[in-house]
């Protein structure tokens, strides 16, 4: 426990014909931690205003192997569609029951961080939250190198065939490395540090 906990996302994860969407439904707009800083010798106590996303949205689509995320963030969008990414999953003999489901431990190092994911074979969905994907059965719990945990707290299996719609996008589409770097960079750009530098 930290002494200004970050409060959890909530995202919904719908899946049906081989089509994913991971959508952000609520966010914490923003956090205030007070802090201070050094400038020209001087300690300043200033607020750090870390800002969350409007807009987080994952859609995947295992048949043509494509991925699709829309973002937007102190309203700027950014836009990317690439391939699914190739995680190399090692699949171990660890298991644990996750949320009633028996599920299996995978370990990758192709993730942006090395990456755990628990997955169950008893819902035989080679799919998962986020852009995580590529196990046989669904992915309920990842655990990103100690830094965040996504669970699929409530599962809900239905017999509708509900459709997945492929997101619009509101920007130029660009590689996910690309993507990723943009919206770092745009940050880094806005952050209110900057008048100090």
């Amino acid at each position: 426990v930290t002494e200004n906990p970050v409060k959890p996302e909530t995202f919904s994860f719908s899946y049906s014909d081989q089509k994913s969407l991971y959508e952000m439904i609520s966010s914490q707009k923003s956090k205030i931690d007070t802090s201070h800083i050094f400038h020209k010798g001087v300690k300043l106590e200033t607020y750090n205003a870390v800002t969350l996303a409007d807009v987080d949205i994952t859609y995947k689509n295992l048949k043509n192997n494509t991925i699709i995320k829309e973002y937007n963030i102190r309203n700027s969008d950014f836009s990317a569609k690439d391939k699914l990414p190739d995680y190399e999953w090692t699949i171990t003999n660890e298991t644990a029951v996750i949320n009633g489901y028996k599920c299996k431990k995978a370990t990758t190092k192709k993730a942006f961080v090395p990456t755990t994911a628990w997955f169950t074979e008893e819902i035989p969905i080679n799919d998962g939250p986020f852009e995580f994907w590529g196990l046989p059965g669904l992915i309920i719990k990842v655990e990103l190198g100690g830094y965040s945990t996504i669970t699929l707290e409530t599962i809900k299996i239905t017999s509708e065939n509900s459709e997945i719609k492929e997101p619009q996008h509101k920007n130029t589409q660009v590689t996910l490395d690309n993507f990723y770097s943009s919206i770092e960079a745009y940050l880094e750009g806005t952050s209110p540090i900057n008048k100090y530098k």
